[in-house]
């Protein structure tokens, strides 16, 4: 492996349905995943967590996860405001694209407390003409600036 491959580093874990849900530990990974996913025509029942810390603060740390000041996390403003546009503007964006389609998510909520804030995003999307529900959450807590990212895929019946 030469300095500029990356390792993927995913593994897979059962939940509590029995169901299979790949974990990847980067974003690039994932991204991957869910491109391949759609051009594979295997995106309509997909379930898979991202755990990472978001670009913007792996630029500020130069790439260094124990350079992450304590303070990233769900309670500094600047942290949260700066994850939800790289959320809005480039994660879902992109997972748009790689359905080759703008996806609105006009059904969408945050959910906040001391302990983490979260923000929920649905919406319908037809691809290959399979009709499915994309549904997204993406999770940062109080005690790091880690984020978590539950995605999942069904079929519309």
């Amino acid at each position: 492996m030469t300095k500029h491959e990356k390792k993927v580093k995913v593994s897979t874990i059962t939940d509590k349905n029995g169901d299979k849900v790949k974990v990847f530990e980067d974003l690039d990974s994932f991204e991957n995943f869910v491109k391949n996913s759609a051009e594979d025509n295997e995106f309509e029942n997909v379930h898979c967590q991202l755990n990472y810390y978001p670009p913007f603060i792996m630029h500020e740390t130069h790439d260094d996860p124990d350079k992450i000041k304590d303070t990233e996390n769900s309670h500094s403003k600047k942290f949260v405001r700066h994850l939800h546009q790289h959320v809005e503007k480039h994660l879902l964006k992109d997972i748009g694209n790689y359905f080759h389609q703008p996806l609105k998510f006009k059904d969408h909520h945050k959910e906040e407390d001391f302990e983490h804030i979260t923000w929920s995003y649905n919406d319908e999307a037809t691809l290959n003409d399979k009709h499915f529900n994309l549904n997204i959450e993406v999770t940062c807590h109080h005690d790091d600036a880690m984020v978590a990212v539950d995605y999942k895929t069904s079929p519309v019946v």
